[in-house]
């Protein structure tokens, strides 16, 4: 996914996203089914395109539905993908078929994102370790930015066993997804934890062997130690930018002890 350039022509705004992307004009032309001449004139500004031609460009280079918006706007186009005259109901029965998600994956823990990264919703599995984890009883799970929530210190962090190896996974995860530039507020809080020396080291850390299958949260309580791998799932092709960064995290037990835990009342 390209980088976002800010207040530029469509013109310079399509080059940059190509280049982010890694294309040359001749390649991207190619895919989105037009000559490099004509792409050329679009860079330029010696040509403006159709609004089938934008949509077709941000696809090719794997923009985002916000990205293709901003893209639709510097072209003299409205927005597509957004929630101007959609029914409310829509959006509500996806929701409501991810948050089943949720409640099938029960007595385990499972939770809602949005932007990838804050809490939305959580299911009593999930609700069961945040407690743990806090050493105090939780009706629900926060609606936190879990992000953060890894990376701060806290009873989360001291319980983790593995935290750097669990801390450094997950920043390159966001990074991947290009969500530390989508959203303001995310990017913020990357901002300062990358002031943190440790944080750095995890980033730059030489592995000293290949890593293993899937990342294992350890996680050390009282009277267990609770080992558990992630599973995200997201909606295929979504067409409109509420929907783009739902997440559904399944938190997997890794072994008998951790899915008897999770089993008892």
């Amino acid at each position: 996914m390209s980088t976002a350039p800010s207040n530029l022509p469509f013109g310079d705004t399509l080059r940059q996203y190509r280049r982010s992307a890694g294309l040359s004009q001749l390649q991207a032309a190619l895919t989105a089914g037009t000559s490099q001449r004509h792409l050329s004139f679009l860079e330029s500004g010696r040509a403006q395109p159709s609004r089938g031609m934008v949509l077709a460009l941000g696809s090719v280079l794997g923009l985002s539905l916000s990205q293709q918006n901003e893209l639709l706007l510097t072209a003299g186009y409205a927005p597509l993908f957004g929630p101007m005259g959609r029914n409310p109901e829509e959006l509500a029965m996806v929701e409501r078929a991810l948050e089943a998600f949720l409640e099938a994956h029960e007595p385990f823990p499972a939770l809602l994102l949005r932007e990838g990264a804050f809490i939305q919703k959580g299911n009593r599995g999930a609700a069961k370790l945040w407690s743990a984890v806090r050493g105090t009883p939780l009706p629900e799970v926060p609606r936190d930015n879990v992000f953060e929530l890894m990376l701060r210190r806290g009873p989360g962090r001291e319980k983790l066993e593995n935290w750097s190896e669990a801390a450094a996974c997950l920043l390159r995860r966001y990074m991947a997804e290009q969500v530390l530039v989508r959203h303001r507020e995310l990017s913020e809080a990357a901002t300062t934890l990358a002031r943190n020396p440790e944080v750095k080291r995890l980033l730059h850390e030489d592995p000293s062997g290949p890593p293993p299958p899937v990342l294992l949260l350890r996680y050390r309580l009282e009277d267990v130690q609770l080992r558990l791998f992630i599973v995200i799932a997201s909606l295929q092709a979504p067409l409109d930018t509420r929907l783009e960064d739902l997440r559904v995290e399944l938190f997997i037990p890794a072994d008998t002890e951790t899915a008897d835990w999770f089993r008892r009342g």
